[in-house]
C-alpha cells in the first residue's frame, strides 16, 4: 500500500462516510416500518451505538499491530494457512457486496432515470467509471472523496423543500410507541444499511494520527453518518403515513416528487443524480479494498483491481433483476456481513490477547 502516514484524518473522515452512506438509507424508512415504524429514527440512534461499540473493537485489533494491515494481521494470528483462508472470505465478501451495489445502482437509475436503457449498459458503465478511479493510490481516492462530500451539503438542501409539503410531526409521536424490542429490531436492519465502516481495517496503517487521534477520526464519521441517516428517517416519517410507507420502496427519493417549481421540475430525479456519487464511491473502495485483502497476490494491484472489476460485472449479470432474487441476494451479503465485519474482528481481538501477540513482534 502507500507510504505509512500518507492519510490525514480528515481523508480517513471522508473515506468512511463516503463507503458507508449509499443505496441502503434510501430505503431505510421502507424497511424499518415492519420493525419499529414510527419510532425508525430511534433505531437508527440505537444502530449508532452499536456501531460505536464494534469501531471501539476494531480499533483495540489495528492498535495492537500499527504496522499491519488487516490481511496481514489475520495471516499473523491465525496462521499462514487459516489466515489465507479468512482473507479469502474477507475478499468474496468484498466483490459480493461491490455486485449487490451495482445492482441496485442499476435498479434505481432504471427506474428513474434510463427507463429503456438494459441494465447491463448502466452497469458496465458504472464498472468502468469505478474501475479507472479504484485502480489509482488511496490517496487519489480520498481527495476525490473529500471533493465529493460537498454534495452531501447539496443534498441536505434539497431536503428542505420538503418542508414545503404538509409534514405531520405526529407520524413520530408518541416516543417509544414501538416498544423497546421492536426498536432493537429495527436497529439490526440500520447496521446493514449503514455499512462500509470495515474500511477502517485497512487504512490504520497509513493514518497520519494513530491511538486516540484515529479513534477521535471514526467516531465522527460515525456521529456523522448516524445523524444523517436519523435526519432523513425522521423526514420521510413526517411526509408520509404509515402505509405510505409501506408501499414506497425508495421514500428517500419519492419525498421530493410532489414538489413543483416554475424553473426546476422533478427534484427528486436531480437529488438521485447527486446520490448516484456516493453510490459510485462504495464500489470503487470495495474495488480497492478487494485488491489488498489477498496479501498472497504478488502482481501489480492495478491488474486485481480489474480481475475484480470483471468478477463483480459477472456476478452482477448472473443475478436476475426480479425482486425475489435481489431479496434472495440481499440476505447473502447480510449473512456474509455478519460473519466478516462482526466476528472475525472480534475474534482476532480475542486470539491477540489470548495469544499474547502484538504487531511489535513482527519483524519489518
Amino acid at each position: 500500500m502507500s507510504q505509512t502516514g500518507s492519510l490525514t484524518s480528515w481523508q480517513i473522515f471522508f473515506l468512511m462516510i463516503q463507503t458507508q452512506v449509499g443505496f441502503g438509507i434510501l430505503r431505510l424508512p421502507n424497511i424499518l416500518q415492519n420493525t419499529s415504524k414510527g419510532d425508525g429514527w430511534l433505531s437508527v440512534l440505537v444502530a449508532g451505538v452499536f456501531l460505536q461499540l464494534f469501531l471501539l473493537i476494531i480499533w483495540l485489533l489495528l492498535r495492537r499491530f500499527p504496522d499491519l494491515i488487516y490481511s496481514e494481521i489475520t495471516t499473523f494470528l491465525l496462521g499462514k494457512h487459516i489466515g489465507t483462508l479468512v482473507n479469502i472470505i474477507t475478499y468474496v465478501y468484498f466483490m459480493v457486496t461491490a455486485s449487490f451495489v451495482l445492482l441496485q445502482f442499476t435498479s434505481i437509475i432504471k427506474e428513474h432515470l434510463l427507463v429503456t436503457t438494459p441494465y447491463w449498459v448502466i452497469g458496465m458503465l458504472m464498472m468502468l467509471t469505478c474501475t479507472y478511479l479504484a485502480i489509482g493510490d488511496i490517496r487519489i481516492i480520498a481527495r476525490f472523496f473529500g471533493i465529493i462530500s460537498i454534495l452531501f451539503l447539496i443534498l441536505m438542501g434539497l431536503s428542505f423543500f420538503s418542508f414545503l409539503l404538509p409534514v405531520d410531526l405526529h407520524h413520530i409521536l408518541p416516543l417509544g410507541k414501538s416498544g423497546v424490542k421492536d426498536v432493537i429490531r429495527g436497529s439490526k436492519d440500520c447496521l446493514l444499511a449503514i455499512l462500509g465502516f470495515e474500511v477502517i481495517l485497512f487504512l490504520y496503517p497509513l493514518a497520519s494520527k494513530k491511538g486516540t487521534k484515529f479513534l477521535r477520526t471514526i467516531t465522527w464519521a460515525n456521529v456523522f453518518v448516524t445523524g444523517l441517516t436519523t435526519y432523513f428517517v425522521i423526514l420521510c416519517i413526517m411526509v408520509f403515513s404509515e402505509p405510505s410507507l409501506r408501499h414506497i420502496k425508495y421514500p428517500v427519493i419519492y419525498f421530493l416528487r410532489p414538489l413543483h417549481f416554475q424553473m426546476v421540475d422533478r427534484l427528486d430525479l436531480l437529488f438521485v443524480s447527486i446520490w448516484i456519487v456516493p453510490l459510485a464511491a462504495s464500489i470503487v473502495i470495495y474495488l480497492y479494498l478487494g485488491s489488498k485483502s489477498l496479501s498472497f497476490f504478488k502482481g501489480k494491484s492495478s491488474k486485481l483491481v480489474l480481475m475484480n472489476s470483471t468478477l463483480v460485472f459477472i456476478l452482477f449479470t448472473i443475478v436476475k433483476k426480479d425482486p425475489e432474487s435481489q431479496q434472495l441476494y440481499s440476505s447473502y451479503v447480510e449473512y456474509l456481513s455478519y460473519t466478516v465485519v462482526f466476528a472475525i474482528p472480534c475474534m482476532l481481538l480475542l486470539f491477540s490477547y489470548l495469544l499474547k501477540k502484538r504487531g511489535k513482534e513482527v519483524s519489518q
